[in-house]
């Protein structure tokens, strides 16, 4: 349990303002965690900064990928579904922060899906501490 919540958290912190409104449910990040083998060790290595965010695990980062695809944000193959982003923060108070996010981090490709979503991620976590 305690590990779902971290996840959670961590992914919540990786998305940012992608996961700020949008439930990610304990059955997604649980299902996801498995799937992908996630363990709560690699969870706390990355959580304590023993492990830095870009020495991530590919587990780790699958299971990034999987949250983001089963929250209908991101397709299969890795491509940002921005157009249901947007959905979400239509008419919020975040919106302009949505949109210039998208646009600076809405382009990045990694070596994979798995990587792509989470360079995204990552690099939204870093736009919303700027702001």
């Amino acid at each position: 349990m305690r590990s779902v919540l971290a996840l959670t958290l961590l992914l919540s912190c990786l998305a940012g303002i992608l996961a700020q409104q949008h439930a990610m449910t304990k059955e997604i990040v649980e299902g996801c965690m498995k799937e992908n083998g996630v363990s709560a060790q690699d969870l706390s290595d990355l959580q304590t900064g023993k492990v830095k965010p870009e020495n991530a695990k590919d587990t780790m980062k699958c299971a990034t990928q999987c949250v983001l695809v089963k929250s209908g944000f991101m397709d299969a193959s890795g491509k940002l579904l921005t157009d249901n982003i947007k959905k979400v923060y239509n008419g919020s108070p975040l919106q302009a922060q949505v949109d210039k996010d998208l646009e600076k981090c809405g382009q990045i490709k990694g070596a994979n899906a798995c990587d792509t979503a989470y360079q995204m991620l990552t690099c939204f976590h870093g736009e919303l501490r700027k702001a």
